[in-house]
């Protein structure tokens, strides 16, 4: 036990900052200690402090060399305003597109400077709702040069070439099929039926689309509403939607359609793809853009036909869900036909002969339905010229039910005109669609205090490296060659 004489382990402080606790009890021990053992502390303190120095010297190199990077933020921006002033393939310079089922045939690359004009609407009146932002990216220049990634744009011509694949085929052939039915029953030619007055909303994949609509524009007027530009590392392959146009640019520049072709609407299904990554991918997507109920009816309207991929598609997408309601309020039918619901008839040749006996009536709507598809691939087939580059049309006519007894059922499930024309029997499939209405929900572009539908923050945008004493952009925050990355000190926002 200590006494009063004793110098026992004293604290008077509680401090708990690094390297300071315990520093005053220890300090008085050594003055109460032995002059040769202090003089060892002493020393060993002044070997510790001149380590703690020279840490805090690097401490200090290391923030100087940190705060010597480039002072930086991110920001979005439209990635299609982006494009357009540095480039398609912005912040990917080095990185190049593919393509599936890419074409060796001829091919005029300098065409696609007029495949603007070329694949819009026949009808002045139509011209207004046409959005020709993918078909005007092949030739497109860049206006600047970001600072901090200067890298070569190769022209997006130079870089694209026609694809064609069995899926376009299939969509193709659908096309017609459409287009027939449409066709007969606004000449009368099947049961005496005149005049659908409906207006065509197309929503598959890009290129299927594209194929879709070259197939009935026998038909119908196109309209096609690709509002994005393509990207090496786009969300949206839209490369492949512009390469399909490309292959089918000969035949709209001579197609030929009757006057007041009811007009169909072209929308790419992919415009609204999960976008996850910002360090990897390029947020290419785009909101649909259709026509007002009103200006549908003012251009003679009465129905909307929205065709889907397949008949398991009985929902809009959520950027049309405002259209739809609106136009179903406005007294316009909206119906879903899937375009899987056409397809080949195994008892017709190539040709469109029908190959089994005919009988009654019944042999009228197969030979109409034959003729016409033999008329769609002989003017297919007259496209396919050396000017053309595309290959002639061979295969099968397709139907509505995949039979020509079925086809002119179309009209009783979608009896859009009078009196019915006469089908021997109805088809053995699934038809969701045609008991469809559209319904109010709330998607992520419902706008929250009403008005047209708008996308949600961050929806094609494109995270942006700028300068903060300057404003300049320095590029794309994805890139891999900016200047920002190759820092010693790197970047934040």
């Amino acid at each position: 036990m200590s006494t009063k004489n004793d110098h026992p382990f004293k604290r008077d402080a509680l401090l708990d900052k690094p390297g300071i606790v315990g520093a005053r009890w220890w300090q008085e021990t050594l003055v109460h200690s032995d002059p040769i053992a202090r003089r060892s502390a002493l020393k060993a303190l002044f070997l510790v402090g001149g380590t703690l120095a020279s840490a805090a010297l690097i401490g200090v190199a290391v923030e100087t060399c940190a705060s010597s990077a480039p002072d930086v933020k991110t920001e979005p921006r439209s990635s299609l305003d982006m494009q357009k002033e540095y480039g398609w393939n912005f912040g990917a310079t080095a990185d190049s597109l593919t393509f599936a089922g890419v074409q060796t045939r001829p091919f005029d690359r300098d065409a696609l400077a007029r495949m603007a004009d070329q694949l819009a609407p026949t009808s002045p009146t139509l011209r207004r709702y046409y959005v020709p932002t993918l078909f005007q990216s092949p030739t497109a220049l860049p206006r600047s040069v970001p600072e901090g990634d200067p890298g070569t744009v190769k022209p997006l011509k130079d870089a694209l070439s026609p694809i064609f694949t069995s899926a376009m085929d299939v969509a193709y052939r659908r096309g017609q099929a459409l287009a027939s039915l449409f066709a007969l029953a606004a000449t009368g030619a099947v049961g005496g039926a005149h005049g659908a007055a409906a207006a065509v909303v197309i929503d598959l994949p890009g290129q299927e689309a594209v194929a879709f609509a070259a197939g009935a524009a026998s038909a119908f007027d196109p309209v096609f509403a690709f509002d994005n530009w393509p990207h090496p590392r786009g969300v949206v392959p839209a490369h492949l939607t512009l390469a399909a146009a490309a292959y089918y640019q000969p035949l709209f520049a001579q197609r030929q359609m009757a006057p007041n072709a009811p007009p169909m609407f072209v929308l790419d299904r992919q415009r609204l793809a999960a976008y996850t990554d910002a360090t990897n991918q390029f947020d290419n997507r785009h909101l649909s853009k259709l026509p007002s109920a009103s200006d549908l009816r003012a251009l003679g309207a009465k129905h909307v036909l929205y065709v889907v991929p397949t008949d398991s598609d009985v929902l809009e997408l959520d950027d049309l869900n405002d259209d739809f309601v609106a136009f179903d309020r406005a007294g316009l039918g909206v119906r879903i036909v899937a375009a899987s619901a056409f397809g080949p008839d195994p008892g017709v040749d190539s040709s469109g002969s029908v190959s089994r006996t005919e009988s009654g009536g019944d042999a009228g709507v197969k030979r109409a339905a034959g003729a016409n598809a033999k008329v769609d691939a002989g003017s297919a087939r007259a496209g396919a010229t050396d000017t053309s580059g595309m290959p002639p049309v061979i295969g099968p006519p397709y139907y509505y039910g995949s039979s020509a007894d079925t086809h002119a059922w179309f009209w009783t499930d979608y009896p859009w005109v009078s009196p019915t024309p006469p089908a021997k029997r109805s088809p053995l499939m699934s038809n969701a669609g045609k008991s469809y209405v559209p319904r109010v929900r709330t998607t992520p572009f419902t706008p929250s205090g009403g008005g047209p539908k708008a996308p949600p923050p961050g929806f094609g945008t494109v995270p942006v490296v700028i300068a903060l004493g300057t404003g300049v952009i320095l590029g794309a925050a994805l890139s891999r060659n900016g200047s920002w990355n190759r820092s010693s000190g790197g970047w934040g926002g």
